[in-house]
């Protein structure tokens, strides 16, 4: 029963690849979908395979950067699966260093995590693996897209970060960033300012306020976890 809540979203130009198919068989649940970006979802995961070849070609043209940059936009974590014989891709480069250059920069720069397979068989591995790991750690109830909320402007960034406080939805944010005009001034104001000057109430204003004092103290699950 556990397998069928694991699932995959491939874009649907990689229909005409064996991936897809290849999961299936390893008993992954896989919905064809067109994505803005990336290959494959899985989860807060966004994973971009290109072959050696395409990923040399998209290095010199500058859409590989384009790329990365829209994954990075909207997606948490991102990884980039080159696929096939890079040595001798490598060998028929006259400055190797530019490649070398671009995988620092995609890994330091963009946070990119990338992983080198030899045909799709191992890229389908690979994915398998991911999957089985991240829905260790989730219910079937989550979203199998999981993207970071489009957010372009200053006020998009001032709403989402008081939306992330106790109890507060969309429009008491707002409410909120009205009366007491910055993100700044909210995280400052007195619980009384909070209450009145706010308009949400004491005991809301009480959760904010813990919350803004409480002195961090990793869960030790999650410290175990992390090493």
């Amino acid at each position: 029963m556990a397998m069928t809540r694991i699932g995959i979203v491939a874009d649907t130009r990689e229909a005409t690849s064996g991936i897809p198919g290849l999961l299936r068989k390893g008993g992954i649940a896989v919905e064809m979908k067109r994505l803005d970006v990336g290959d494959y979802v899985i989860a807060q995961y966004a994973v971009e395979r290109k072959t050696a070849r395409d990923f040399i070609t998209s290095l010199y043209t500058g859409r590989l950067f384009d790329q990365a940059d829209r994954i990075a936009k909207s997606y948490k974590n991102f990884l980039l699966v080159v696929e096939g014989e890079t040595q001798e891709t490598l060998a028929g480069l006259k400055n190797p260093r530019v490649y070398w250059g671009t995988i620092l920069a995609l890994a330091l720069n963009l946070d990119f995590k990338i992983f080198f397979t030899f045909d799709q068989e191992q890229t389908a591995d690979l994915l398998y693996v991911l999957a089985k790991r991240v829905y260790r750690r989730r219910t079937a109830t989550k979203p199998l897209l999981a993207r970071k909320p489009r957010m372009g402007t200053t006020s998009d960034w001032q709403l989402a970060i008081v939306e992330g406080l106790p109890t507060i939805g969309p429009k008491l944010a707002e409410r909120l960033l009205a009366s007491l005009g910055s993100v700044r001034n909210i995280f400052r104001a007195s619980r009384l300012e909070l209450a009145l000057m706010g308009r949400i109430g004491h005991a809301r204003a009480k959760q904010i306020q813990e919350l803004l004092d409480a002195r961090y103290r990793r869960d030790i699950s999650e410290q175990a976890r992390l090493g």
